[in-house]
């Protein structure tokens, strides 16, 4: 009775320590800043000015968000998107990034895309 328990007890434990140790390869492959910005999600911003949204709509939310900070849509060249304000003008960047999220990139960063 006693060895089963111990079978048990450390068949258990070996499943942590694979579990741990693919959580850690997954973390690693992904990047420890994006795990961590695909769990606050609705699109935010990292220290390089990049944003992480949804892939759900992300052009219409894209285009919402910059008409919000007063950018008017021009046009959309692949997966560049041209917005104007005044005499300046915008380029956002997208890339899908694995496969649910989008990642953006602003060109100087001219506009703040977080949610508020």
């Amino acid at each position: 009775m006693k060895i089963k328990w111990k079978i048990i007890l450390f068949s258990f434990i070996g499943f942590i320590i694979l579990l741990v140790i693919l959580g850690a390869t997954y973390i690693n492959n992904v990047g420890y800043n994006n795990v961590k910005l695909m769990y606050k999600l609705n699109t935010k911003m990292d220290e390089d000015g990049q944003y992480l949204g949804r892939k759900i709509n992300s052009n219409q939310i894209l285009k919402d968000r910059m008409k919000r900070e007063g950018w008017q849509f021009k046009q959309q060249e692949g997966a560049a998107f041209f917005f104007k304000k005044d005499n300046k003008e915008a380029v956002v960047s997208t890339e899908i990034w694995n496969s649910n999220y989008v990642l953006y990139r602003v060109d100087d960063n001219v506009v703040n895309l977080a949610d508020k």
